[in-house]
């Protein structure tokens, strides 16, 4: 909190500026006061403030109000622009008015400091934020985590589409390689891992941030901008003593309050708060978070973003086969501290009839894929969100109706009321339909629609995995799963979309489709499309290596 910082500084060098210059004939009864209560700008120019340029001059103007007599004060202002990004702050000038040719991007503030020099009375008034943006800031992108030639390999698609003769076409910039393009030639030389949202400061999806490269080897783990993607930090300056685990990472998630790394070994680590009134104050924590019973956690689930009850992460335990949550609330400020056994919960069952499946055991049961959405229950007020988890696994537990068989399970996040446990209030649990289960691979790629109204499951199947297969599974009995599209033996490796759970069923969703050959398509996939398939909205024209992970970057950050 930098500002901050330089607020009490200067503060405390203007006070002792007053008091030797204070020759004691000055009334402290009867002191003047100065307010600020408006600006004159040229904000009309541009639009606004939010939608400026890297090197467009802004001026700004301070309306002032007096009390007392005016001309008692000898006043000194001085003009400080923060970056909401990087915490820099810079001093822009001492004149009453300010006239900045602006030379930083992203999300700024822009503070006044007026005091007065004979009594080291000030003010700070802090009423002026704005965007300026450069030439190689992106509004909306995709972000691609690939290997080429045995090393990382960050690109971008950055969405160009647009109007031509009525018809809206969509377009993107395919840019490869686009790390080692705004870093100077530097490479990410390492094993690809994960590309991942990380929000700085409140977290607001509004605001901008940063993109976390998760790499092994190479440079490392680093962070870029999402808005130029130029390095910006380094993974072990994240921790608290500025060094890495000695461990290799396998995945991370980041929620709005909380962010998680795990281990290869199943070790995690996570996000400290070091003042649990004001998040992401803190670092990860040196050493791996532990719970009674021990934990080695084999996969990591991002809940949805939105505030539908329950937000965090999801970790499947392979020690203790049990689904746990990990919390993302100020609920620790009651309960623990952050990175203890308090911040992780055991997920366990409501009682329900016809359901089989525990989240405290799992035991002979073989996850093939687990995802959130944002489901739908009624209450007594009504329709409402939820926090849901769809599961597909193969039963292997001896005796059971389905031994053998692919299924899906989903439930329900809550809390009882009277013993505050975390619950899954189960929802569905039936074999995937018996005609197709011979359609499933157990290597293949799935995704469900983290848009609840949908409920679509898609999954690879076919020769090589290359055919796009779309299921809807809500209600007693679901639909026939039906092929949307086939990639004639190309193989689909990452299935994912730009939907975060809100909107209509009736817009349907964006659906992003990784292939080996390193191609990625797009389509748009509505309740209609299950009964005459898919066609491609755009595709690109660049391999892009063997795609480990992408992301989609817009507006507000909410990548899936």
């Amino acid at each position: 909190m930098k500002i901050q910082n330089y607020i009490w500084g200067v503060f405390v060098a203007i006070f002792l500026y007053g008091c030797f210059e204070d020759k004691g004939n000055y009334d402290y009864s009867e002191m003047p006061t100065v307010s600020v209560v408006d600006y004159v700008t040229n904000e009309e120019e541009f639009g606004s403030f939010w939608n400026l340029t890297v090197g467009d001059v802004i001026k700004v103007a301070p309306v002032l109000e007096y009390t007392g007599d005016s001309t008692a004060l000898a006043l000194k202002f001085e003009w400080v622009v923060e970056s909401r990004v990087t915490d820099e702050v810079k001093s822009l000038g001492f004149g009453r008015e300010l006239e900045w040719k602006t030379d930083m991007g992203g999300f700024l503030s822009l503070h006044l400091f007026i005091t007065d020099t004979i009594t080291g009375y000030q003010i700070v008034d802090s009423e002026i934020s704005m965007y300026p943006t450069d030439n190689n800031s992106m509004s909306e992108a995709w972000i691609v985590l690939s290997e080429i030639d045995g090393k990382s390999c960050l690109s971008v698609l950055e969405n160009v589409s647009g109007w031509e003769n009525d018809n809206y076409v969509t377009r993107f910039r395919e840019l490869k390689d686009y790390y080692t393009s705004q870093n100077g030639g530097v490479e990410l030389g390492g094993s690809p891992v994960k590309v991942m949202n990380h929000w700085l400061q409140n977290g607001s999806s509004s605001s901008p941030g940063m993109i976390l490269i998760l790499q092994n080897g190479g440079i490392g783990p680093v962070y870029v901008s999402d808005q130029d993607y130029k390095r910006t930090l380094d993974l072990k300056d994240d921790f608290i003593n500025g060094m890495l685990p000695n461990v290799t990472f396998k995945d991370a998630v980041a929620n709005s309050k909380s962010h998680v790394l795990l281990a290869t070994n199943g070790d995690l680590y996570l996000k400290a708060v070091e003042h649990l009134d004001v998040w992401f104050a803190g670092k990860y924590i040196d050493v791996p978070v532990a719970i009674e019973g021990g934990m080695k956690i084999d996969r990591l689930i991002r809940m949805s973003y939105q505030r539908v009850g329950f937000t965090g992460t999801f970790a499947i335990d392979g020690l203790n086969h049990r689904l746990l949550h990990i919390a993302d609330d100020n609920s620790l400020e009651y309960y623990g501290n952050w990175g203890d056994a308090n911040a992780i919960n055991v997920v366990r069952t409501e009682p329900t009839e016809g359901i089989t499946l525990a989240m405290d055991n799992l035991k002979d049961v073989d996850i093939i894929y687990a995802g959130s959405y944002v489901g739908r229950r009624q209450t007594e007020w009504g329709s409402d969100q939820s926090s849901d988890l769809f599961m597909f696994y193969k039963d292997n537990r001896s005796g059971s109706e389905t031994e053998g068989l692919y299924c899906i399970h989903t439930f329900r996040l809550g809390s009882d009321d009277e013993t505050w446990e975390l619950r899954a209030y189960p929802k569905i649990e039936r074999a995937f339909p018996i005609g197709f289960q011979n359609r499933i691979n157990s290597d293949g790629a799935y995704f469900v629609s983290p848009h609840g109204d949908l409920e679509f499951f898609f999954f690879s199947s076919g020769a090589n995995n290359g055919e796009l297969w779309g299921y809807i599974f809500r209600g007693s009995g679901g639909t026939d799963p039906i092929k949307l599209f086939d990639f004639e033996g190309r193989k689909i490796v990452k299935i994912t979309s730009t939907d975060t759970g809100t909107g209509s069923s009736s817009s349907g969703m964006d659906l992003t489709v990784a292939l080996e050959t390193g191609e990625i398509y797009m389509f748009t996939v509505n309740n209609s499309h299950f009964a005459t398939g898919v066609t491609p909205k755009w595709q690109s024209t660049t391999r892009l290596g063997k795609i480990v992970d992408m992301r989609y970057e817009g507006g507000a950050n909410e990548a899936i």
